[in-house]
């Protein structure tokens, strides 16, 4: 895998991604009525809570030198970055809880803000990979809910399995991570979130 394919990969499989889709997959796939305009406001307010604070604020965070990069390589870096995050995470969660939605979705994101805290603890002795930690979260959703509604997510879970593999890959091409970094952030993701929701 050349560099340039390895930071797209990266790019593309960012842990943003996967709260939007996995509010996707719960409001849609699952068998849940949720009307339009309602799965529209959840989006944003998903979006927003853990896309767009999380960034602005990391943002501040480096203008004033409190993170030396963007990019985040190093875990001293990770640490306010990672509180604000687990702080997004639980409000977001916490405000969805309130509006009727399925209980699956507040879980799906209560178990991210988890994810999230576990990993800043680790960040004494290891840096888990983020990139592996959400999809492998987002694969910890499917298969619970495979479990609890007996839906047929098999294709979607290949592919999330073959992209996990990919996205490992990339990651030890740009030497982002050591294998053990990225086996601790694809497990701890599969786990909690499977243990959040079907526990939950």
């Amino acid at each position: 895998m050349g560099r340039t394919l390895a930071q797209w990969l990266s790019y593309l499989l960012h842990p943003v991604v996967y709260p939007i889709l996995g509010t996707l997959i719960i409001l849609e796939a699952l068998p849940y009525y949720v009307n339009s305009r309602l799965t529209i406001l959840s989006l944003a307010l998903v979006f927003t809570g853990t896309y767009i604070f999380p960034v602005a604020i990391s943002f501040l965070f480096y203008r004033i030198q409190l993170i030396s990069s963007l990019e985040m390589k190093e875990a001293r870096d990770r640490r306010w970055p990672y509180r604000v995050g687990a702080i997004c995470y639980y409000f977001t969660a916490s405000f969805l809880g309130q509006l009727g939605l399925p209980k699956d979705l507040k879980l799906f994101l209560l178990g991210s803000a988890s994810i999230i805290i576990i990993h800043l603890f680790m960040f004494r002795f290891s840096k888990p990979s983020a990139h592996m930690a959400g999809i492998g979260g987002f694969t910890g959703l499917l298969l619970s809910e495979s479990l609890k509604y007996h839906i047929g997510f098999l294709p979607l879970l290949a592919l999330c399995f073959l992209l996990a593999g990919f996205l490992g890959s990339a990651r030890l091409k740009l030497q982002a991570h050591s294998p053990g970094e990225l086996a601790t952030g694809y497990f701890s993701g599969i786990i909690i979130i499977s243990l959040s929701l079907l526990l939950g």
